[in-house]
């Protein structure tokens, strides 16, 4: 993830050594590689007297169902298991996160509970604060850290760490038409980087994609003649 930041910041470092360096006779280039090598360093030192600002995104995906919202609400309020088939390949498999397994949830309406577990023992306890039925479900989030092992994610993207938390989420139902019903899926989380601006950037892809696959497996389902 930091592989391109990385490679974008050496190439400007380059540029510069060869700018200073070129106007330097060679006798003073060791000094000028002393001076590039500890410059670093010496940056990361002042960059621990400034807190981290904090940013609070929003990601949104939507997808449109061909089923009415009556169907479309008994598949978000409680999710069955999802089978490793029913999830296209991703970019953020390949980095590392966890897929998404199953959502229950203890009792229907504000104050339940839902369980949204992924895997490798990751598990997120979603507390609903608002309950409409076939129009909204809303829900606070706060990771079961007593689920989830120490190494299943680096500590830079550890949800409910000193730099990432996912605070909320909800789903809101669009009727279209009787047969078909907009579904909308937006979270907010908390970035605590000294880098937000590029941090940003994957947060807000990689919750999009997790977002965008769920949307994708209730839409199947909502669409599957039921046997």
């Amino acid at each position: 993830m930091i592989l391109p930041l990385f490679i974008f910041t050496a190439t400007i470092g380059a540029k510069l050594y060869d700018m200073w360096a070129a106007k330097r006779p060679p006798r003073d280039r060791s000094f000028t590689v002393a001076v590039f090598i500890i410059a670093p360093f010496l940056a990361g030192t002042f960059e621990t007297w400034y807190a981290a600002p904090t940013d609070f995104r929003r990601v949104e995906n939507t997808i449109l169902i061909q089923a009415p919202a009556s169907v479309v609400w008994q598949h978000i309020t409680r999710v069955p298991a999802i089978s490793t088939a029913e999830l296209a390949p991703s970019l953020v498999d390949k980095l590392g996160f966890p897929r998404p397994v199953k959502a229950t949830l203890t009792y229907e309406g504000v104050g339940g509970v839902r369980h949204a577990t992924f895997e490798r023992g990751v598990e997120f306890i979603e507390t609903v604060d608002v309950w409409e039925p076939q129009r909204r479900l809303s829900f606070s989030i706060k990771p079961n850290t007593a689920t989830i092992p120490p190494t299943t994610f680096d500590e830079h993207v550890t949800i409910g760490g000193r730099f990432f938390d996912v605070l909320h989420g909800t789903y809101e139902l669009h009727a279209v038409s009787p047969t078909q019903t907009r579904l909308v899926l937006y979270s907010q989380q908390r970035l605590s980087t000294r880098l937000n601006f590029y941090a940003g950037l994957w947060t807000d892809y990689i919750m999009g994609d997790i977002q965008e696959r769920i949307l994708t497996v209730i839409r199947k389902r909502c669409e599957t003649p039921a046997i």
